[in-house]
């Protein structure tokens, strides 16, 4: 393999490191016996060993350090527990409601069913205004002590959202002394540069310890025209064929027989802009790739602080702080501003001579604007905590964190003024009354005063607010034959605020409306862990874990939820466990309060190329037999429902636990996982809603209403979506964790393996419709749901350098709209990703690390329906190779 100057550059410093390594907690990491109490993610219950029923992974800071990745969303998305969609910086455009923001997806679940904490406390949605989740961007890798992710539905435990999972981010506290660390990356085709800077100072004094961070971050954009040369559709005969956007330069309009025409393309033409001719796709299409980001770019700046002070032998205030500000934005193509205008046939600048439908048109005359999004996001923790006498520990603590976001384009245009400029009777040719009549027959012929008119700055506002007020007690009861029978109980108060004010001219279209709501909960919670029997045959060590929470919502009826847990050690080897739990989702404010807002989402129209049912009952609809979807983006109006209620989930996690003793520095972790969950809030996307519709009109009839097609066309030209609790969803598989720490030719090794296997991933949208499973597919919005996804680590360390290799597994899929006209999309073969990574103690205090990305340079596979660049962009790396190097200063 013949590595460019990137590669060589990165291989020189490169010493390689150890990988980032989901580590299955307890068992997978070595460790001494603490008399320290602890509070392990998943309980409440402050113990002194982490050994509990629910399984967790651990990423640990050092493992953070070693990759050079720069976003916690990069190092949790290629988890083998994550699939699905979640934003990030690949596929920002594809993140509804709250563009530029990062999430994760545990199993594939949705980013609302993943409860994100802080030290173990919620965080504020993030986003630009009424957003449903944590935007991970807000924290920085150089804070994290470990990340701890609970593989389990915890509402129980934590309260709503935990319905997959939860994510604990947890902070560096006792950290003394001062760090600098600076990172600096770049992609291989020499674009996609990064920067990180990120100072760190911590000490102790004589009755306490602060910790202070300040971080920058900025990354730069990569477009998608330097990574494929254009946006390509398969054939039958297994050709890739280049093909444009039907939002075409100088415009698109229907005669009054139906027939499509298009305006002249070429401004130096002898007739310039009265020619006009039979619209032809692969002729007129409009080349968007040089107009859209493979990478947005991305600045950050933040700032954490946290700092504890004991008041006496019994009592300590502490406090968190965090600020984040985040900048970033996407090119997009030039504004298309107004579709479905009839103009009349005696209209000046009209060279049909009859009335015509304008359709589309890319008013390239104006350029292309930036969409962009800045957000600051603030957090504030401040609380005491102590013990009692009788060993009982107790907290209280005020949570307050408020986001707020401007978004929009650098321009845009009104439709309404657009249409003004195209009615004789409102406008005029000299401009005498200021409307003026505007010539969009035709590439560049427009007059520098109507684009004046017609042209103006998008933005819109919008923010989240979260207040939280807490107290707990948690301590021993008595003593059992088999151990201490210990507690855990609290309340919680919360308050939760979104808010999202739309462009004043967006507004007065109609285009997107106010959203505004807000909620109250309280609740209480209680949790035991008892030992039930210790050292008798087959059993050195059973205990139950038990868990109630009661949550009583000022807009919802209250909920209950439980959970039961069982750990059983048989021996010093093996132990078995198994959760059994209820847990829920509250509809977030965008599903209760939302209103209408219009996005162009992208569809799939299945009337083309159909066959059987689907043909026939297309053709009953009077969409022609030979019928083009015109586009892959449709106008999807989505929004809230205040009738939506909150959806409830059966969970299930069984396991077992072996580390053998003839095999030292070995364990193995083997989970079954099974979410059942009913009365999901669900909105069918647009694709399968078509699909739905015309596989079965009369038995799918709800889905016939949802859409409009074209009178003439018969293109769809709106969709509408609404959440409801209608939808059951199973998800179930295994996980398989196995980590191995053994010397080799005098060399500390390491080696980890994390597999999961998607068993089921089953969801019906409505009672009595058939139950779509995603096992093995790839979506064309939902992103991939493969059978198979792994992560193996293989690392040495020595004194003063560490070494190591990581490949990502993302197993073979179908495509879910594949078929035989599409040879080449209907299926995607697995792919490997390959990592290197590394260390060297330069001095004492000074350590250079480096890194190769993807050095194998694999391409992003093609497939048919590819949500952007040719690929699933949620799903693969489409960057390519690219390198990190990194300075470690401690002084």
């Amino acid at each position: 393999m013949k590595l460019s100057p990137v590669a060589k550059i990165v291989c020189l410093a490169l010493l390689s490191s150890s990988t980032v390594v989901a580590q299955e907690s307890p068992q997978s990491q070595s460790m001494e016996e603490d008399i320290e109490k602890i509070q392990v993610t998943g309980s409440r219950i402050k113990r002194t060993d982490m050994e509990a029923a629910s399984p967790v992974s651990v990423i640990t800071s050092d493992q953070i350090l070693a990759t050079g990745i720069s976003n916690v969303e990069n190092l949790l998305q290629e988890m083998s527990f994550s699939a699905g969609v979640a934003g990030n910086q690949t596929n920002a455009y594809w993140t509804s409601g709250g563009y530029g923001t990062a999430q994760v997806n545990l199993r594939g679940m949705g980013i609302k069913r993943t409860l994100v904490l802080l030290n173990g406390r919620r965080i504020v949605a993030g986003g630009t205004g009424a957003n449903s989740s944590v935007d991970l961007n807000m924290i920085p890798t150089s804070i994290i002590k470990q990340i701890e992710v609970l593989k389990d539905g915890a509402s129980a435990v934590y309260g709503a959202d935990a319905v997959a999972g939860v994510v604990n981010i947890i902070t560096k506290k006792d950290f003394d002394g001062a760090e600098l660390d600076i990172k600096t990356g770049m992609a291989d085709d020499g674009d996609g540069e990064s920067q990180d800077v990120s100072l760190s100072l911590g000490g102790n004094f004589d009755k306490g310890n602060f910790f202070v961070n300040a971080t920058y971050s900025n990354s730069e954009a990569v477009r998608q025209s330097d990574r494929i040369d254009c946006p390509v559709y398969g054939t039958e005969e297994g050709e890739l064929v280049c093909f444009g956007s039907g939002t075409t330069e100088g415009g698109r309009a229907l005669l009054p027989d139906g027939t499509a025409i298009q305006f002249n393309q070429d401004p130096d033409t002898a007739t310039h802009g009265n020619d006009f001719g039979p619209y032809d796709s692969s002729k007129h299409g409009f080349d968007w790739l040089p107009y859209l980001n493979a990478v947005s770019p991305l600045e950050r700046v933040s700032i954490a602080n946290f700092a504890n002070y004991q008041i006496n032998d019994s009592m300590k205030v502490f406090y968190e702080a965090m600020y984040t500000k985040r900048k970033a934005q996407q090119i997009v193509t030039p504004r298309n501003g107004f579709g479905g205008i009839t103009v009349d046939a005696d209209f000046m600048y009209n060279p049909t001579g009859e009335q015509v439908e304008f359709q589309r048109r890319r008013n390239s005359e104006l350029g292309a604007p930036y969409f962009f999004q800045e957000t600051d996001t603030m957090r504030i923790v401040l609380g005491l905590d102590g013990e009692f006498d009788n060993g009982w520990y107790w907290e209280v603590a005020y949570n307050y964190g408020r986001n707020t976001g401007s978004d929009g384009w650098t321009f845009d245009i009104d439709p309404a003024k657009a249409q003004q400029t195209l009615d004789d009777s409102i406008c005029t040719y000299d401009n005498s009354n200021g409307i003026p009549c505007g010539d969009w027959f035709g590439a560049n012929e427009l007059s520098q005063e109507v684009i004046d008119y017609v042209k103006y700055r998008r933005e819109g506002t919008g923010g989240n607010e979260m207040r939280t007020w807490s107290a707990s007690l948690a301590g021993d009861l008595f003593e059992l034959p088999a151990g201490t029978f210990a507690f855990a109980a609290g309340l919680e108060k919360r308050w939760e605020e979104g808010w999202r004010n739309p462009d004043s001219t967006v507004l007065a279209n109609g285009l997107e409306d106010e959203i505004s709501g807000e909620f109250s909960v309280t609740e209480a919670y209680v949790e035991f862990s008892a030992p039930l029997l210790e050292d008798v045959s087959f059993a050195q060590k059973l205990d139950a874990e038990v868990a109630f929470r009661y949550s009583d919502y000022d807009t919802l009826d209250a909920e209950s939820t439980y959970k039961l847990g069982l750990t059983w050690k048989i021996n010093e080897e093996v132990m078995l466990r198994t959760v059994k739990s209820t847990a829920f989702r509250a509809p977030v404010i965008t599903e209760q309060f939302g209103g209408t807002n219009g996005e162009n989402l992208r569809t799939i129209d299945p009337c083309e190329n159909a066959t059987g049912a689907i043909a026939k009952n297309c053709l009953a609809d009077n969409v022609p037999e030979n019928f083009v979807q015109d586009g892959t983006t449709v106008l999807t109006n989505v929004g809230g429902n205040p009738e939506v209620g909150p959806e409830e989930a059966d969970t299930l996690t069984a396991g077992l636990v072996w580390s053998p003793q003839f095999l030292d520095g070995f364990s193995m972790t083997v989970d079954y996982f099974d979410i059942d969950m009913k009365g999901a809030i669900t909105s069918v996307n647009g694709s399968d809603m078509l699909k739905l519709c015309y596989e079965d009109p009369i038995g799918n009839s709800e889905f016939c209403g949802t859409f409009t097609r074209h009178p003439l066309t018969r293109q769809v030209t709106e969709i509408n979506q609404r959440p409801v609790n209608a939808a059951t969803e199973n998800v179930s598989g295994v996980d398989l964790n196995m980590d191995y720490r053994f010397e080799l030719q005098g060399l500390h090794a390491k080696t980890t393996l994390d597999i999961t296997r998607l068993l089921t991933h089953e969801s019906t949208p409505f009672a009595g419709q058939p139950t779509i499973d995603k096992v093995g597919y790839i979506t064309e919005d939902q992103g991939s749901y493969t059978k198979w996804r792994s992560n193996f680590n293989f690392s040495v360390m020595a004194d003063n350098w560490s070494g190591g290799v990581s490949v990502r597994y993302i197993g073979a899929a179908d495509d879910v709209n594949g078929g035989d006209f599409d040879p080449l999309g209907k299926s995607v073969d697995a792919v490997l990703y390959t990592d290197v990574q590394g260390y060297y103690q330069l001095t004492e205090d000074l350590k250079i690390s480096a890194g190769i990305d993807n050095i194998f340079d694999k391409k992003a596979p093609y497939l048919t329906s590819w949500n952007d660049a040719n690929t699933d962009v949620m799903t693969y790396d489409l960057i390519g190779r690219r390198g990190f190097v990194r300075l470690n200063y401690k002084f």
